[in-house]
């Protein structure tokens, strides 16, 4: 499930946004209305993208925003703005942004544009292989091998042919299926959805079909879900 942070500010269209996402199954991890809050809540939920009106609430514009998430590891944007301009598509292009759509537009047009930077975003990642240890993963990238802690992984997620590994802090993406990563896996992690593996020790909370690990909320399978019962020691 791909996470959106939206930045709008006009609530009727935030509203519209929202709506339209949800029902095409994107979890909407956050909104904000001006760029301030918007930097503060991408840097905190960690989005898939961002989806981000030029026009905004307060000093700073989107362009400006954009500017300042770029700083950010990893997050692409598409812009959403009713301009059209020569001069605001010169700024926009300086951005690097991963999309530009003028409204009004519909929800084909949102879909096709979200899935299409997802998938510019994903080739353009640098894939890394993984080594398994006892108590890490070594992460194979061009610069050598990186040590990811068994215990700092939260959960590994499905992306197509790909998969990502997650901590409190990075999303790496890894050139292999969830299935190939699952047969890599040491004790301690469990497959809880056809889409995630979670470390079973970094579980906060099980609400009927959502468990909680930091600020991530994960779908369980009705198909996992009694396994996972069996390895949460209960009272």
């Amino acid at each position: 499930m791909n996470r959106i942070y939206i930045v709008e500010d006009e609530p009727l269209i935030a509203d519209t946004i929202r709506m339209a996402l949800e029902k095409e199954g994107y979890e909407i991890c956050g909104e904000a209305d001006n760029a301030a809050d918007a930097l503060f809540g991408i840097a905190d939920t960690q989005p898939d993208l961002v989806l981000l009106d030029i026009t905004l609430d307060g000093e700073a514009t989107g362009i400006q925003l954009a500017r300042q998430i770029q700083k950010l590891p990893g997050i692409p944007f598409i812009f959403l703005t009713s301009l059209a301009d020569d001069d605001t598509i010169a700024q926009v292009m300086a951005t690097h942004a991963a999309g530009y759509l003028v409204k009004p537009f519909n929800e084909k047009t949102l879909k096709a544009n979200i899935e299409l930077a997802l998938h510019r975003f994903k080739e353009k990642q640098p894939k890394a292989e993984i080594v398994v240890s006892t108590d890490a993963f070594f992460v194979k990238e061009k610069s050598g091998l990186t040590r990811i802690d068994t215990h700092s992984i939260q959960f590994f997620e499905a992306f197509d042919n790909y998969a990502y590994l997650v901590t409190s802090d990075k999303k790496i993406l890894l050139p292999h299926t969830l299935k190939s990563v699952e047969e890599k896996l040491p004790s301690g992690f469990l497959r809880v959805h056809r889409s995630y593996i979670v470390n079973l020790s970094l579980i906060e909370s099980l609400q009927e079909n959502i468990l909680v690990i930091g600020r991530h909320h994960i779908p369980v399978g009705k198909s996992f879900r009694e396994t996972l019962m069996k390895h949460l020691p209960t009272l």
